[in-house]
């Protein structure tokens, strides 16, 4: 290629980036607004730029979301750390987590009888990434926030099958909706684990103080008994999860 020929090339680059970009909010809306449509009229093919722009921009409005949300006191300093160091962290993590995704659900449209390539299927997968900066503002509502992040994108792959990979409605909503299910089953376990152990921990630390008083001046021998009792009750709170 000679440099007159990449001199014309680049502008024309740079334009399908900017016109990339520009596309972004318009599509955003469609997919969570007209899922069904978005998916039905969506191009199967036409590269991964536009697809893979989509998914780093929707990224970078998860941490912008998370940032703000910490600003105005809606969101824990970690998600207002989150926030910042995710507008460089988090589109990376999605631009390599999406291809990988989309293997996965390749396999599972596969399975299903779906005739797309792979190409198809990341197109599908990154335009699903729209739900996210939405779901970002919901994040810290106690199981609301994990059902909304797992079920949304579920409920849009379940469109994509049926419009995109023409696969039957229930055959769609069955697949993904189990999914989703366990994803969801195993994401609330998780979260109800999290606070009841914090919660008893906060219950410890307070009878323990008031027991001992400060823990900075507690004694060697108050100390290794507070250590006792804490590791007892994990033990009855251990015992009391099997029965």
């Amino acid at each position: 290629m000679t440099q007159e020929q990449q001199e014309m090339r680049e502008p024309q680059a740079q334009n399908d980036i900017g016109n990339i970009l520009a596309a972004v909010p318009g599509r955003m809306l469609a997919v969570i607004l007209k899922p069904a449509e978005f998916f039905r009229d969506m191009p199967k093919t036409g590269g991964y730029m536009e697809p893979l722009v989509f998914a780093v921009a929707m990224a970078v409005l998860v941490a912008v979301v998370m940032g703000i949300l910490g600003m105005i006191g809606f969101g824990a300093v970690g998600m207002l750390a989150m926030g910042f160091f995710g507008v460089i962290v988090l589109p990376i993590m999605v631009a390599i987590g999406s291809f990988i995704g989309a293997g996965i659900i390749f396999v599972i449209w596969k399975l299903m009888g779906s005739g797309e390539d792979y190409e198809t299927a990341y197109r599908c997968v990154a335009h699903s990434y729209a739900y996210a900066p939405v779901a970002a503002l919901v994040a810290g509502i106690p199981y609301i926030g994990s059902l909304v992040q797992i079920l949304w994108p579920m409920a849009l792959l379940a469109l994509a099958s049926i419009h995109v990979h023409g696969r039957s409605a229930g055959l769609s909503w069955g697949v993904f909706g189990v999914l989703g299910f366990l994803a969801a089953f195993s994401a609330l376990s998780g979260e109800y684990a999290v606070r009841h152990l914090g919660s008893s921990m906060e219950g410890w630390s307070q009878q323990m103080e008031e027991k001992y008083g400060n823990p900075e001046d507690m004694t060697p021998e108050e100390a290794g008994r507070a250590v006792g009792e804490f590791l007892k009750g994990l033990e009855q709170m251990q015992q009391g999860g099997r029965q």
